[in-house]
């Protein structure tokens, strides 16, 4: 496939003036040296279409929902092509478009779209900005598998890597057949199993693919109602009769399927995939899909987040079948740089499973989740990205996201539709700049960041400088009063001001001006009785509470539902803020341990301390918005203990913008006496090892790439640049 990946992959066009030109002509031109056989043109669009080829017309496509989600073969076009110049031509007229709302406001230009591509014998010609839209450059309006297009039907299989080129399949190491049922399996390697029997037949009605009916903001919301109307069809089946296989893929993944149909006679796969058992068995909306292959005929599926895989084998009753199906992993290819070790603990694998879980939401963009929101959440990419700078080699990824939608949100609107989400994007690429150093790409953002900050600072009362924004504010998936709301929002823009603050004093040539006072609060507000555990450590990150208060709560505050892992893990840091790092290693065991107790391979969107029962899935909830088996159990901000571990455990602290110098302080928290682990850095990799010597003095050794500075506190150290042994500045043991 080599070839193939060679190619430049097709990309979503339209005139420039994108859903305000409803109607337009597409025009490219080839010129053949020589005749080309097996020609095809496979095409998805938004709207109709009159396709022609040399001014004649050779096919048509009806406007339709399901036009847009699968490349469609245009039937007349011709298989064989001349030599000489040719000129193709799709006449478009768009009637219906993708809905826009303040949830996806930053997609409003992504409303219309062309894509396709002329594919034949030595000849590859994909849709691009070299096409004309009207006579002029056509314009690029997504990248392949971008929202709200999404991932495409019927793409040839090395369209996997996206739009940007950086997505790799790899086969799965440990896929294990867990059930089965007349049928004969046995393991094939590369990741693949081999099943063999005799069909059953098709187990009673047709199966017949679902027409979309609508247009969706996104591509999860698609794949959702499909799988739903699927699912409604497979319980008419009769699956007892079915051969069948369960398998597990050892852990969660966003996977997709490779099959090979090696049997003389035509076979159907249905298939369901899901997080848990729980979900297989009783989800009516869990993945739900199904394909023929003809004898010989090699298949594969769009990936999707799940662990379990179950495969109903159906075909002429009495005709033996043979097929080889492979698992595969698909993600971002990313060198892990970031690591942690100790034998004392399980703070390795809450680590390792942190690292997955941010892995394999590394996608088209930051993906929320792979099983649901596969999308850039503003806040949900803030905590995510920060376990990012300690674990990979690149972070071109969170680029594209925050470019995504800080370009994408039009002034005047909230990111996502949520208030403070547009004070997490601040933060955010405050925080890329500080943990890479990589000031370029603020520069990049000036008009965006002036852009956001200015709506925001018009929303805060001149008075008081709080802010009362008329809109959604949402703080927390717990439930809260609008009072506890309110000053949780002052909370998150007091921190957002000062990020733009050290943004504006690295960088003046962003042009940010003079920035408005703090808001007006008192640590009253924060730390109410009732308040819940979100809104008081938002007041304590945010400095709005006193260090003896915050002491006294962080001391004495113990977990209970309702909790996320979002307050979670910043009660945690905030018990490491002010020294507490035992506290901050409980909490972290408890929820994050809690995972794995009950099964995890990646960590939860939300967590469930008290629950007992035998389905756990479907008693997670983020209490306000959807319950049951909706919840993700794989989301990139419960990635966060890397931080940390990376931070307290470690002791590895960024100082200064890129790492350039970094405090080395560990803590030997929960008894471990000795550990070893990396920080990525964008210098190079730091390696820290050290151990608690029997009077509890630590020492250790900290090695550190050209260019970065070290200060030490709180243990005996070597400090090492290259070969190198150095002459450590030495900082007294505090709080931090």
């Amino acid at each position: 496939m080599d070839i193939a990946n060679n190619r430049a992959l097709p990309k979503w066009i339209w005139h420039p003036e994108r859903h305000q030109q409803r109607s337009l002509t597409l025009t490219a031109h080839l010129n053949a040296d020589a005749p080309i056989e097996g020609a095809v043109f496979r095409v998805a669009l938004t709207g109709e279409a009159v396709v022609r080829w040399n001014g004649a017309i050779v096919g048509r496509v009806a406007e339709s929902p399901a036009a847009a989600a699968a490349f469609a073969g245009v039937a007349g076009f011709p298989a064989s092509i001349p030599a000489g110049r040719h000129t193709l031509s799709v006449e478009i007229e768009a009637n219906d478009v993708y809905p826009i709302a303040d949830v996806n406001a930053y997609l409003h230009a992504r409303t219309v779209g062309f894509i396709g591509f002329v594919e034949g014998a030595g000849l590859w010609l994909p849709s691009g900005e070299d096409w004309l839209a009207d006579g002029e450059r056509a314009d690029v309006v997504a990248l392949l598998g971008e929202e709200p297009f999404g991932d495409l039907e019927s793409s040839p299989d090395w369209f996997v890597r996206g739009g940007y080129g950086d997505i790799v399949s790899l086969p799965l190491e440990d896929p294990t057949v867990q059930e089965r049922s007349g049928v004969d399996a046995s393991p094939a390697g590369d990741g693949a199993w081999r099943f063999g029997g005799t069909l059953a037949g098709t187990g009673g009605a047709p199966l017949e693919d679902p027409v979309p009916e609508r247009l969706e903001w996104f591509y999860h919301l698609r794949k959702q109602n499909e799988w739903t109307l699927r699912r409604a069809a497979q319980r008419r089946l009769d699956l007892a009769a079915l051969p069948q296989a369960t398998v597990d893929l050892g852990r969660e993944h966003n996977a997709r399927i490779r099959l090979v149909n090696e049997g003389a006679s035509a076979l159907t796969v249905l298939w369901n995939g899901a997080e848990s058992m729980q979900e297989l068995e009783r989800y009516d909306g869990c993945i739900t899909e199904w394909f023929g292959a003809g004898p010989g005929e090699s298949l594969h599926t769009l990936p999707q987040g799940m662990r379990f895989v179950r495969l109903f084998f159906l075909g002429e009753a009495g005709t033996a079948f043979a097929a080889s199906v492979r698992f595969e992993a698909v993600q971002v290819a990313l060198e892990q740089t970031g690591s942690f070790a100790s034998a004392e603990t399980r703070l390795p694998l809450i680590y390792d499973v942190s690292a997955h879980t941010s892995r394999i939401c590394h996608q088209i963009g930051l993906w929320d989740g792979i099983k649901r929101d596969r999308l850039n959440w503003t806040f949900d990419l803030y905590m995510a990205a920060r376990s990012c700078y300690f674990l990979w080699d690149d972070t071109a990824v969170i680029r594209r996201a925050l470019r995504e939608l800080g370009e994408g949100t039009p002034r005047g609107k909230w990111m996502n539709g949520i208030c403070e989400y547009t004070l997490w994007w601040i933060q955010a690429v405050a925080e890329y700049v500080f943990y890479t150093g990589d000031r370029e790409f603020a520069l990049e953002l000036g008009e965006p960041l002036r852009r956001h900050a200015g709506w925001v600072f018009e929303n805060a009362d001149e008075t008081t400088g709080r802010l009362s924004p008329e809109g959604s504010i949402l703080i927390e998936w717990v439930p809260l009063t609008e009072e506890e709301r309110a000053s949780g929002l002052q909370a998150i823009y007091g921190m957002t001001l000062s990020a733009l603050g050290r943004l504006s004093a690295d960088l003046p040539a962003l042009g940010l001006g003079r920035l408005p006072p703090q808001p007006l609060t008192h640590e009253d507000e924060f730390m109410r009785p009732d308040n819940r555990l979100a809104v008081k450590v938002l007041g304590i990150s945010a400095g709005m509470v006193g260090e003896e208060r915050a002491r006294a709560f962080l001391s004495s505050y113990e977990l209970r539902d309702p909790v996320t892992p979002l307050s979670a893990y910043q009660f945690a840091e905030c018990c490491s803020r002010y020294g507490m790092h035992d506290r901050a290693y409980g909490i972290i065991e408890r929820i994050w341990g809690g995972m794995l107790d009950r099964g995890a391979t990646t960590f939860w969107e939300t967590y469930t301390d008290s629950y007992a029962g035998d389905d756990y899935h479907d008693a997670l909830t983020t209490y306000e918005s959807y319950g049951s088996y909706r919840i993700s159990l794989c989301h990139s901000w419960s990635s966060t203990p890397v931080k940390w571990i990376s931070e307290t455990v470690l002791g590895v602290t960024c100082l200064s913008p890129g790492f350039a110098a970094v405090r080395f302080e560990p803590t030997a928290v929960g008894g471990i006496s000795r550990c070893s682990g990396t920080v990525h850095t964008p210098r190079g990799t730091i390696a820290v090892s050290w151990r608690r010597e029997t009077g509890g003095e630590l020492t250790g050794e900290i090695h550190v790439p050209e260019g970065v500075e070290v200060v030490v506190a709180g243990v005996a150290a070597l400090v090492r640049r290259g070969g190198e042994a150095l002459e450590a500045q030495s900082e007294r043991s505090g709080s931090r």
